[in-house]
Order: C-alpha cells, then sequence, then structure tokens
C-alpha cells in the first residue's frame, strides 16, 4: 500500500491533482461589482457580476494566509473537490475557484439576487 502523500504547502500549484482545481485568471479582470451580503469564520461572501457572461454570481473568498494556513489551504481544497462533484437541483450552481494573493474564490451562481435587494 502507497504511503500518503504529505499536505501541499498552502498555495502550491506543483502537484497536478491540486492544480486542476482552479481555474487561471485572475478573478479580479472576471467579475466586477463585488459587495460583501455576508461574513463568518471561513471568510466573507460577495455578490458579484461576472464581466464576461453579465451572469450574477456569489462569491466566497477564503484567506489561506497567517496561523493555520496549511489547514485552511486543505479545508479549501477539500470544499473544491466535493463541489465539483455536487450535482443536485436543490444545490447553488458551483462555478469554478480561483486564486488570488493567498485567498482563494469560491464561485457559485443560482441566486435570487432581487428577492434580497442586492441588484
Amino acid at each position: 500500500m502507497p504511503a500518503p502523500r504529505p499536505p501541499s504547502r498552502p498555495g502550491n500549484l506543483r502537484d497536478p491533482e491540486i492544480a486542476e482545481l482552479f481555474l487561471k485568471d485572475d478573478p479580479e479582470k472576471v467579475f466586477g461589482e463585488l459587495r460583501e451580503i455576508g461574513h463568518g469564520s471561513f471568510g466573507a461572501v460577495f455578490s458579484a457580476r461576472d464581466l464576461r457572461s453579465q451572469e450574477l454570481v456569489a462569491i466566497k473568498k477564503m484567506s489561506y494566509r497567517g496561523r493555520a494556513s496549511s489547514e485552511k489551504w486543505q479545508d479549501i481544497v477539500r470544499e473544491v473537490k466535493v463541489l465539483q462533484r455536487l450535482r443536485h437541483p436543490n444545490t447553488v450552481g458551483f462555478r469554478g475557484c480561483y486564486l488570488r494573493e493567498n485567498t482563494a474564490w469560491v464561485i457559485f451562481l443560482g441566486f435570487s439576487w432581487g428577492f434580497f435587494g442586492f441588484f
């Protein structure tokens, strides 16, 4: 039985299995009109507009710097892996994840923004 791989350094994309989880574009050039709509222990959630498609999205920004950065990074990797496999009509649509300056941007689609008065 092969030995388990050691956890990757936070933000290290040298492992192709980890690198394929993340989109390569700069999220600040892909999304605009960010407005914070919530904040929790894992980060902040923003409403935003995809500048390419004009779709309204939610972005969960999760930092993996500072104290416990390795644990935070592993949580992000685990969450992205689960979201990529998750398909159910009662869940919001996962659109991908970007990395920028020690922060993961997890993108979701499927909200009714008008109901909440955001747009």
